[in-house]
């Protein structure tokens, strides 16, 4: 799988799935982690298939729509020829969206839209009575064990590596007042990776769902899944993570409907029928996000530009010289993600000029914006070739 062969992920450092996290003692390693209530609760191993789950009966629960923005992104130059309908398009296209469903005891959530490094469709599903999370690949019948602190690796690098976890340290707590029309109250808590504030609404009959969201979010920050942070019937409306390196992820809540009934099948784990595993991994190198079309789009009509020292034909040579997935973001839009040590073109811009700026996926690493000339390359840690200055 794609998780296998590749070099350390910096994102996360590497710790065998079958030990404790965050602690090398055996006896660590043998005790299930214990919540503030008392019970135990089994962690999900990545190296352990999960047992099937007998049939379950249709339940109420909470559907939720959400997106994650990240901040500090650059918009596209003044120009006659910049095309602002075509850049929101794509900008839509690639939105990170999530659709959720929760339970009292269940959550499911569904990644939306062409900008995740996964694939769209990918799920995540999660238990109140479990510590850590499963990946369900799209079609449902492929799923992978994920241990606590493996989602910041997931969502930055497409792989599986298990980054030390701590319980985070609740900084204040304070009221805040309403957001899509649901009073809510703030909690700020710190972690090694990142502040983390949520803006909590309280939703009648939620239980154990919300508190699930909030894990998830806790994972993202390296935060342990025993964090008390959100209360039983406490939904995080919105939630900042601003890194401890540099700049910050916003996830936010846009709707919330009451269902009378959801399928209890669609939140097995695992996925009934489904075995342990992972789809081919996509090719090392540059991974496209939009279309010819919709690069296009970018801009009415091509500009005469001064050829670069390494022009790429029509298109655009991009190279990732780090050891870290990297994101290409033209005119504020994400067009590209490429593996370390990644070269390829990108095709279907129009001549002329854009804004261009390298970042990671969760955004805690971001290069500065700069004018970049098509034809011509693209590169971050690498020798700068047929870029404009930055």
């Amino acid at each position: 799988d794609e998780g296998s062969d590749a070099a350390a992920s910096p994102q996360a450092t590497a710790v065998p799935a079958p030990l404790a996290i965050g602690s090398s003692s055996p006896a660590a390693a043998a005790a299930p982690p214990v919540l503030d209530s008392g019970a135990p609760f089994p962690t999900i191993r990545a190296d352990v298939a999960l047992e099937g789950e007998s049939p379950a009966r249709d339940a109420p629960g909470y559907t939720v729509s959400a997106v994650l923005r990240l901040s500090d992104l650059t918009g596209p130059p003044r120009a006659a020829e910049v095309n602002v309908a075509g850049i929101e398009a794509a900008r839509k296209r690639t939105e990170l969206r999530m659709a959720v469903e929760m339970t009292a005891s269940r959550m499911r959530m569904v990644l939306q839209g062409h900008g995740w490094l996964v694939p769209p469709d990918t799920e995540l599903r999660a238990r109140n009575d479990r510590l850590g999370h499963v990946v369900v690949w799209p079609g449902a019948t492929l799923y992978r064990p994920l241990a606590p602190g493996s989602l910041r690796a997931l969502f930055a690098e497409r792989r599986f590596d298990v980054a030390p976890i701590a319980p985070a340290q609740v900084v204040s707590v304070e009221e805040a007042g309403k957001r899509i029309g649901i009073k809510t109250r703030h909690i700020e808590l710190a972690t090694r990776a990142a502040k983390v504030t949520f803006e909590l609404g309280r939703l009648e009959g939620l239980a154990d769902g919300g508190p699930l969201l909030c894990r998830l979010l806790l994972d993202l920050a390296s935060g342990s899944p025993t964090t008390p942070a959100c209360a039983p019937d406490e939904l995080p409306l919105r939630a900042e993570l601003r890194w401890s390196s540099h700049g910050s992820l916003l996830f936010e809540v846009t709707g919330v409907l009451r269902r009378p009934e959801l399928g209890a099948t669609s939140f097995a784990m695992p996925p009934t029928g489904s075995t342990m595993g992972s789809p081919p991994p996509p090719r090392l190198g540059m991974q496209g996000l939009l279309s010819h079309t919709e690069l296009a789009a970018f801009r009415s009509a091509a500009v005469e530009v001064p050829a670069g020292p390494m022009p790429a034909g029509d298109g655009l040579l991009v190279a990732n010289g780090t050891v870290q997935v990297r994101m290409l973001f033209l005119d504020g839009v994400p067009v590209a993600w490429v593996s370390p040590g990644g070269r390829d073109g990108l095709y279907g811009l129009q001549r002329g000029r854009y804004v261009a700026q390298w970042r990671t996926f969760l955004g805690d690493a971001n290069d500065p914006p700069f004018t970049q000339i098509v034809p011509g390359a693209a590169t971050v840690g690498v020798a700068d070739a047929g870029a404009a200055s930055r």
